[in-house]
């Protein structure tokens, strides 16, 4: 959907012509990646989390382990998040999809020693990005390794091609990266005071890893809008528009009836899952077994 690869069009349908070419895409081999290491680093932060409420409560006996391993495996999920993972996700976008990153950065006009906005307001009739602030030709050499590269601006493409939200999108993107910092900055500190022994000393930083523990399913959603409204005008990238997607087969009664359904069944998922969170929480952390006596 992202950047169809091995396929052919037979009699107006699109079938896959090469299996391996579909399946071994550099885009859904970076973009598997990229999930897998933000599904660690959700994990990283419920069980890091959850140690860190037991810690301050004082039922976790021994440091809390959960919460120095949701530490390490966080900090480390969030290095591979950002490179390789993610830098090569912006590079893949740069080439395959140009007006989408346009629209991600707020680039509104063509820019050599384009600038990387870390915050601002885009404001899309006007063509502008409103109280940026933002760091001087970062965004060329992030995208492509050269100080003055130019990356284009959303002019440079018809307004046809542009992504229909740009302003969710510049904002949703915003997100995944600002949250990702934050989890980068908090887990190396959190690693540097656990290494120094100083971690479980540190009660506002025990605090902190047990506040931040809902954010990376916000900057995961945040990830996800992002590259669905990303890809927008498109159903199959540069292949078949949204527009063109409905299927003259299955109607509009059908359709919401499926929605419905699995609304309900992830609702009742979600319920479940979160009573047996609760109850886990409550019971406490379960203690080592004493050793029996030789």
């Amino acid at each position: 959907m992202q950047h169809p690869e091995g396929y052919e069009l037979v009699n107006g349908k699109l079938q896959i012509a090469h299996f391996w070419q579909f399946v071994l895409s550099p885009w859904a081999i970076w973009a598997f990646l990229h999930n897998m290491s933000g599904a660690v680093i959700t994990g990283a932060f419920v069980v890091a989390g959850i140690g860190a409420f037991w810690t301050l409560q004082g039922r976790a006996k021994e440091g809390a382990p959960s919460l120095r391993m949701g530490v390490v495996a966080g900090l480390i999920a969030c290095c591979l998040q950002l490179f390789p993972t993610g830098d090569r996700q912006g590079k893949l976008i740069a080439e395959h999809q140009p007006a989408t990153l346009a629209a991600m950065e707020g680039v509104f006009r063509a820019e050599k020693f384009a600038k990387l906005a870390i915050i601002g307001q885009p404001d899309v009739e006007k063509m502008k990005l409103d109280n940026p602030l933002e760091l001087p030709d970062v965004l060329s050499f992030l995208t492509h390794r050269r100080w003055k590269a130019e990356i284009k601006g959303l002019e440079e493409f018809p307004r046809e091609e542009w992504p229909q939200n740009i302003p969710l999108l510049y904002y949703c993107y915003h997100i995944m990266v600002g949250l990702g910092t934050i989890f980068m900055g908090v887990l190396g500190l959190a690693a540097l005071l656990l290494w120094k022994g100083k971690l479980f000393e540190q009660r506002w930083m025990i605090w902190m890893l047990m506040f931040l523990l809902p954010f990376p399913y916000i900057a995961n959603t945040a990830g996800w809008v992002t590259a669905e409204l990303g890809r927008q005008p498109w159903l199959v990238h540069g292949i078949l528009r949204t527009r063109d997607g409905a299927s003259a087969h299955v109607s509009a009664g059908n359709a919401l009836f499926s929605l419905l359904g699995f609304m309900g069944l992830y609702s009742a998922l979600s319920v479940l899952f979160l009573l047996l969170v609760v109850r886990k929480i409550q019971k406490g952390p379960v203690p080592n077994p004493e050793p029996h006596p030789a």
